[in-house]
């Protein structure tokens, strides 16, 4: 019996470490920030760079300036490379594809030569004996568009959006989901920006109107961001970085609150009615 006990015990003791290390786990994964850094260039060449921490320094996701690889850290040892392409490789797909490509390109100007020979002595033949199958041709090609353009885009499907959203049973659904995304923009947005920009239209009354919407933006007013417009060219260059953290927990909240309104919850039920109309 004393035993059994002991072996109870020990067992015991060994879910209580499992179930611990499991409960650490997930508030590691909940609780501790994904750091994000991205920082570019594209005043001479575009180039660019980022990197993704977790429980820094446990896992990394990194990409350099000068590589197009991306590389998967743990503890600073690389243990997965990504978009690896070898240079002799990547030289004879080149070449290959060059060759194709000049292969392809005689193809086709043979084949257009003849048919416009084909098609010259067609038209000729067609316009002495059958002159109103022409028309007939145009009629019917002019109304496959009519169709395939009414098909395409709807005025009936445009009004019932419209409808939709003014519809006052839908009005406090769409006043939580715009609340939500502004509180998720704004929740993962860079914590820190910094750059220099040069932004102009190559039209002095357009390249204003930009920089009017642009100041209405707040990260225009942090410190280490300056904006110039160009009245005269059509330019952007820019150069600067971003920095900035999402933790897992806020998005897990988010679901979990989208999940229980009842609003919400209503509102895809309106959607999915409103798709199957227009399925029908």
């Amino acid at each position: 019996m004393s035993v059994i006990l002991v072996i109870l015990k020990w067992l015991a003791i060994v879910l209580g470490i499992v179930l611990g290390l499991i409960l650490l786990l997930a508030a590691l994964i909940l609780f501790v920030p994904i750091r994000y850094y991205l920082e570019g260039d594209n005043r001479n060449t575009f180039v660019y760079s980022y990197r993704l921490t977790w429980l820094f320094p446990l896992l990394m996701i990194r990409k350099r300036a000068d590589s197009q690889e991306v590389w998967c850290y743990v503890f600073f040892i690389p243990v997965k490379r990504f978009n690896q392409v070898d240079s002799v490789q990547k030289n004879d797909e080149e070449s290959r594809e060059e060759g194709k490509e000049q292969e392809e390109e005689k193809a086709e100007e043979k084949a257009e030569e003849k048919s416009r020979v084909v098609s010259i002595e067609s038209q000729s033949m067609e316009e002495e004996q059958f002159p109103k199958q022409e028309e007939q041709k145009e009629n019917t090609k002019k109304k496959r568009k009519r169709g395939k353009q009414k098909k395409s885009f709807s005025f009936d499907t445009v009004s019932s959006i419209i409808d939709f959203v003014k519809d006052k049973r839908n009005r406090s659904a769409m006043a939580v989901v715009w609340k939500e995304i502004c509180q998720l923009l704004k929740y993962i947005s860079p914590k820190k920006v910094k750059g220099d920009f040069v932004i102009g239209t190559g039209d002095p009354s357009t390249t204003g109107l930009l920089f009017g919407g642009i100041s209405l933006c707040p990260f225009v007013y942090t410190d280490g961001v300056q904006m110039v417009p160009d009245f005269e060219e059509a330019v952007l260059k820019a150069q600067g970085y971003v920095k900035g953290r999402i933790r897992i927990v806020y998005l897990v909240r988010l679901m979990v609150r989208v999940y229980q309104d009842r609003e919400l919850r209503r509102l895809w039920r309106n959607i999915k009615r409103l798709n199957k109309k227009e399925a029908a």
